[in-house]
C-alpha cells in the first residue's frame, strides 16, 4: 500500500527519524545519485508561520549555515529545498555517522568519558567555535546534545536554531536576545541583562560542557528554572578532587562570573591542560563509536528476531550498510 512506500524528496530517500522538536523533525536520508547518507531537517511551514519569529528564524538559521565555509568541526549545509507552494521546508545537512556526545556520555558509568578522550573532543569543539566566531557567528546553544561525533572521533557542532550573526561593522560582539538551554546559560543572562557578549556566552556553555564531561553532571542543578538561575547567579561551583589542577583552573576561567574577564576561545586553546595530550596512537585507546548503519541494523534485527527469526542478509562477519536497509526494508527503517 501507499504507506509502505519509502518517502522521496527530490533525489533523497528518507528513512529513520533521528530526532524531533515542536516544529521540525530530522530524518536520515540517502542521495539516490551519490549514495551519500545525509540528515534532512523537515520543517512544517504552517507551524512556524504561527510563531512570532518563525519564518525569519528559519531563514536566519539557514543563512548562518550558508555563510559557513566547510570546516571539519561544523556540520555542513548541503542544500535547502524550499518551494512556497510546498507545506514543508527541507534542510539537507551532513550526517555525522556516529552519535551525539550526550549519547556517548549516557553509555558510560557515571556518565564520565576518559580524560584523554575529553581533551580530544574538547579541542575540536574549540576549533569549531573559533571558526564560528571568526565568521561573526555566535552559537548560543553549546551542549553535548548538539555536538555530533563520527566513528573516526571527529566532533561537529550542530543545531544553529538560536545562533546569531554579529554586526561585522561593529567591534562589539554583544547580542540582546536570550536563548539557549537553561543549565548552560551564564550569570549575565540569569541576572536578566539584555545586552551581553555573545562569544562569552559560548565560552561559558563550553565550560559547563567541559565540567559535565569530566564530572558526569552539570555544575549548577536545581528543580526549577528560578532556583537554577539563583545558583548560577551565586556562581558556587565545586569541582571534585579527582579532576586535576589544570582542568580545574581552565573550568574556573571559563566559568568566570564576570563576562568581560572570562577567557576567550583562543585563550582556552592555549591553556596548558590542552597542550599535554600526545596525539600518537591516541585514537586506538578511545571508546569505539558504532556507526548509525550498525545501530539501525541491530535495532531491526532485534525487532525482527522477537519471534525467533533472523534477518537473512545480516551475519557477524559482514554487516550491510544503511543503503541496503533502505532498499530491503524501507518501512522498518522509517518506523524506528
Amino acid at each position: 500500500d501507499e504507506k509502505s512506500k519509502p518517502r522521496a524528496i527530490h533525489n533523497y530517500l528518507l528513512g529513520a527519524k533521528l530526532g524531533e522538536g515542536a516544529n521540525a523533525k530530522v530524518k536520515e536520508g540517502i542521495d539516490v545519485n551519490t549514495l551519500r547518507v545525509v540528515a534532512v531537517k523537515i520543517i512544517e511551514r504552517k507551524h512556524i508561520m504561527k510563531l512570532p519569529d518563525g519564518l525569519n528564524g528559519i531563514k536566519r538559521e539557514i543563512g548562518i549555515m550558508k555563510s559557513m565555509k566547510k570546516h571539519p568541526n561544523v556540520i555542513e549545509l548541503i542544500e535547502v529545498i524550499d518551494s512556497p507552494e510546498e507545506p514543508r521546508i527541507y534542510v539537507v545537512m551532513e550526517l555525522a555517522n556516529g552519535c551525539s556526545l550526550q549519547d556517548l556520555m549516557d553509555l558510560r558509568p557515571g556518565k564520565r568519558i576518559p580524560v584523554e578522550q575529553v581533551k580530544f573532543y574538547f579541542r575540536q569543539l574549540l576549533l569549531g567555535l573559533r571558526h564560528l566566531h571568526g565568521k561573526n557567528v555566535v552559537h548560543r546553544d553549546i551542549k553535548p546534545e548538539n555536538l555530533m561525533l563520527t566513528t573516526e572521533h571527529e566532533l561537529k557542532i550542530s543545531d544553529f536554531g538560536v545562533a546569531e550573526f554579529l554586526d561585522k561593522y561593529n567591534e562589539s560582539d554583544h547580542v540582546t536576545k536570550t536563548s539557549g538551554s537553561p543549565a548552560f546559560l551564564p550569570p549575565e543572562i540569569a541576572n536578566g541583562e539584555y545586552n551581553f557578549s555573545g562569544m562569552a556566552v559560548d565560552v561559558w556553555a563550553a565550560g559547563v560542557t567541559l565540567y559535565l564531561l569530566l564530572v558526569g553532571k552539570i555544575p549548577f542543578e536545581a528543580e526549577g528554572m528560578l532556583e537554577l538561575f539563583k545558583k548560577i547567579r551565586k556562581g558556587v561551583c565545586t569541582v571534585p578532587d579527582f579532576v586535576d589542577a589544570e582542568a580545574k583552573d581552565l573550568i574556573r576561567q571559563m566559568l568566570n562570573m564576570n563576562a568581560s574577564e572570562r577567557i576567550s576561545v583562543r585563550e582556552v586553546l592555549k591553556h596548558p591542560w590542552l597542550q599535554e595530550q600526545s596525539q600518537h596512537n591516541v585514537l586506538e585507546k578511545f571508546m569505539p563509536i558504532e556507526t548509525r548503519d550498525i545501530q539501525v541494523i541491530k535495532a531491526l534485527a532485534s525487532l525482527y528476531g522477537k519471534g525467533g527469526r533472523t534477518l537473512p542478509f545480516i551475519d557477524d562477519a559482514s554487516l550491510c550498510t544503511t543503503r541496503h536497509v533502505f532498499c530491503v526494508l524501507p518501512c522498518g527503517v522509517a518506523s524506528l
